[in-house]
């Protein structure tokens, strides 16, 4: 029995690889489903709780809730090669509205991970007697 060429072990390493990384991928977004839809959820119950269902916020906050579930559901019943294709397609149709939904994507990436990190850092206490002195 001959073993497995350096390219074909190679090649079997990718593909573990590949397969990890894609099993990953799937319960991250079987996550993400999940807590969209209780964030939805808990965002429906607060808006009906406040100004009695009435007024733009409410109507706002039902809005936002509808989305969150929308995408929740999506994220349950498409695959991840499905959603990618669709995101493929999309960016080839649309290219300006895919980079501005990119770019607030990394924006709003951005802040989410900087107000992580601000509540690791100790709090710097301002002195302002010290800055108040004539």
């Amino acid at each position: 029995m001959a073993s497995a060429s350096p390219r074909d072990q190679m090649q079997n390493v990718a593909q573990s690889a590949t397969e990890g990384v894609r099993s990953s991928l799937t319960e991250q977004k079987d996550t993400a489903a999940s807590s969209l839809g209780s964030f939805a959820g808990a965002l429906r119950k607060a808006a009906r709780e406040s100004d009695s269902g009435e007024g733009t916020a409410t109507r706002m906050a039902e809005w936002a809730a509808d989305g969150l579930e929308r995408v929740s559901s999506t994220l349950r019943t498409k695959d991840l090669n499905g959603m990618v294709r669709e995101l493929e397609s999309f960016a080839r149709s649309q290219p300006v509205a895919f980079f501005v939904c990119a770019a607030a994507a990394g924006f709003l990436a951005t802040r989410f991970l900087k107000a992580g990190t601000r509540d690791a850092e100790p709090q710097r206490q301002t002195d302002f007697t010290s800055m108040t002195r004539v």
